[in-house]
């Protein structure tokens, strides 16, 4: 029998999650049409606004995202604790950003004074609308759903938009964070959309980027709903990711530099002192950042996160134990 997302996405195990997911039968529903040639880029800026909007409301940031043509990838970071330490109303808010609720809450939300029992019905539904606003599923299903319906009021047609729900990997450790998430931002590159990582809009580098770099005119501040690199939380439940924003914008475009035809060759020793923190050798990441989805199922991290995982989950083997192993054991640099 299949495992429960909800037991693979412990959250005691680490708040760090990378999901994906792909249009019906792999069309361009979000790009331009092979067979027709419409293009659909407009959906593509669409969710990137959903995203970063959910991020505010849900008590859950982006860490990277990357949305292509026919599917997406985004790497979350839960905040539970801080969905607990939300009042009531506030939990009312902002599911009313989301939903409309029912007649209690809007009642509530009107100023309306209710009765006890009334209180009592409140209470359970704020119960269950905070622990769905730190679910990653709740975050995938109220970016998806609104944009199958728009796209397909758009096509004047019915059906499936997206192929089922969405793919999730559980990002145990620092390593296996930033690995994941250059893997995520060097999407577009790798499907030779851009030239340089940074010039794809539809990437959390290139807001990273346009945030950075403040001596141009250009400069456009960190979307609220993205982590900052740079003010990294002291909570003991984040591991630290080791690099800060500009050292992960110059480790992913020496990255991509090995896709160019004209930049092609080993990875440059700038990247060097970034890696040796992570402590993943030059062949592993290059590697990771070709294939991170592939080699990995559903637990991704260093040995010991792994043997620590499989014991809080009551698991005797993960998949993958060998690719954890190889890539994330600091092997020589």
């Amino acid at each position: 029998m299949a495992t429960p997302r909800r037991l693979d996405a412990a959250l005691q195990l680490t708040p760090y999650f990378h999901c994906t997911s792909r249009c019906v039968r792999g069309s361009f529903l979000c790009g331009i049409d092979r067979t027709t040639g419409q293009d659909f880029t407009h959906r593509r800026r669409w969710l990137r606004k959903r995203l970063l909007q959910l991020a505010t409301i849900f008590s859950i940031k982006l860490v990277a995202f990357a949305i292509m043509e026919n599917h997406f990838h985004v790497v979350l970071r839960v905040d539970r604790d801080i969905a607990e330490t939300w009042s009531d109303d506030e939990v009312i808010l902002r599911w009313h950003q989301l939903f409309k609720g029912t007649e209690l809450s809007r009642r509530h939300s009107d100023s309306e004074t209710l009765d006890s029992s009334e209180l009592k019905i409140l209470s359970a539904s704020v119960r269950r609308w905070r622990n769905a606003l730190h679910d990653i599923s709740w975050l995938m299903r109220c970016a998806k759903e609104p944009l199958a319906r728009l796209s397909n009021r758009e096509d004047d047609c019915k059906g499936r938009f997206w192929e089922g729900r969405f793919h999730s990997q559980t990002l145990l450790d620092a390593r296996a964070v930033v690995a994941c998430m250059a893997y995520v931002d060097l999407n577009p590159t790798r499907a030779q959309m851009c030239s340089v990582p940074e010039e794809d809009p539809f990437t959390s580098l290139h807001c990273r980027f346009k945030a950075a770099y403040n001596d141009t005119a250009a400069t456009e501040p960190l979307p609220p709903g993205l982590i900052n690199l740079d003010e990294q939380s002291e909570n003991k439940r984040y591991p630290q990711l080791l690099v800060n924003t500009l050292e992960y914008i110059e480790l992913v475009d020496l990255t991509a530099r090995l896709h160019r035809p004209d930049k092609r060759g080993a990875l440059s020793s700038q990247a060097m002192p970034a890696l040796q923190r992570l402590g993943i050798n030059k062949a592993s990441w290059q590697e990771l950042e070709k294939c991170f989805k592939q080699h990995f199922h559903v637990l991704v991290g260093t040995s010991a996160s792994l043997k620590q995982a499989c014991q809080a989950l009551g698991k005797r083997y993960a998949w993958g134990q060998k690719e954890c192993h190889d890539f994330f054991n600091g092997a020589p640099i």
